[in-house]
């Protein structure tokens, strides 16, 4: 199984992002939560794309960086990393938009994506959020190897990976976000429902939200 399992219960919030690094099961965890509350799932990727359809590098250089830099994929982790936030900064708020559109219309999404930069946590709100982090390098490698046989291995990939998902989760920690081990695939769909769940209704997350994942935006996702 892959994580997918049908969870239970009837969500109390109109906008759920679930976040993390690139290869930690997010797109999963997203479609079986969608499938159990038949609400849509918003990709941040698309988001992306409209904006670099819609504006030049000079107005957005952080959003058009991975296509104006190509050869900056081959840079040490860190660097990586590094431009890997700046690039959710400079996302964050275009994402806050959407995720007010759904708030105002009432109208709930799951929206999922590789960058989640959270806020404090409010006490009251529709807004909820919870981060994948795997730290396992190994894993994360095998997890690309198995969705892309063809790329070989990815172990550059990898490492950026960990490594962006842990600023991430340390990020969501002090917010109060709940960070969730995807391992065991075959009951993530469920544990991330009932840590979703079982929080107190006034933990809610204000969040910052902003994704790549094609190789033209982020060779990392």
């Amino acid at each position: 199984m892959d994580g997918t399992d049908e969870v239970r219960g009837l969500p109390d919030w109109r906008v759920l992002v679930v976040g993390g690094a690139s290869g930690m099961g997010k797109t999963g965890v997203g479609r079986a939560l969608a499938r159990r509350y038949d609400i849509p799932v918003v990709e941040v990727d698309d988001i992306v794309e409209a904006l670099l359809a819609v504006t030049l590098p000079e107005h957005l250089p952080e959003v058009h960086f991975w296509r104006t830099h190509p050869e900056a994929a081959n840079q040490a982790p860190e660097s990586v990393v590094e431009r890997q936030i700046a690039i959710a900064k400079a996302l964050a708020p275009a994402i806050e938009a959407v995720v007010a559109n759904h708030v105002d219309t009432d109208t709930p999404v799951i929206l999922e994506g590789d960058y989640v930069l959270p806020g404090p946590a409010t006490p009251t709100g529709p807004v909820r959020a919870v981060f994948l982090h795997e730290d396992d390098e190994g894993q994360v490698a095998a997890n690309y190897l198995r969705r892309e046989p063809e790329a070989g291995p990815q172990r550059h990939r990898a490492r950026v990976s960990v490594l962006y998902g842990r600023w991430l989760a340390a990020r969501a920690r002090a917010a109060g976000v709940p960070v969730v081990a995807p391992r065991p695939w075959e009951d993530l769909a469920g544990r991330v429902a009932e840590t979703l769940g079982g929080a107190s209704p006034n933990t809610v997350a204000s969040v910052r939200t902003a994704a790549t994942r094609s190789p033209s935006r982020n060779p990392a996702a």
